[in-house]
């Protein structure tokens, strides 16, 4: 995981950029009360899949930091260097 971010997080990302392409694109080409609806869908989706994608990032993170935190707690003890031969 680079930064948080695993495989589901980055498709949520990448689907809130194309909905909002897209539905501001259909917006654009759409005559009358349809393209207020569509350009207000087009701010409301993204948003959404966006705070999923963040929340899901937020749970990653915290879930490296007690992996390492376990890793860190449980790891065998380091050598001292020059106290070799010693008990």
């Amino acid at each position: 995981m680079l930064w948080g971010l695993d495989w589901r997080a980055i498709a949520l990302g990448l689907l809130a950029v194309v909905l909002a392409v897209g539905l501001g694109a259909w917006a654009g080409i759409e005559v009358g009360a349809w393209a207020g609806v569509l350009a207000a869908l087009a701010g409301l989706f993204p948003a959404a899949v966006l705070a999923a994608a963040a929340a899901r990032r937020q749970r990653n993170v915290a879930r490296m930091k007690e992996q390492q935190e376990i890793r860190r707690r449980y790891a065998p003890p380091k050598r001292t260097p020059g106290r070799e031969g010693q008990e």
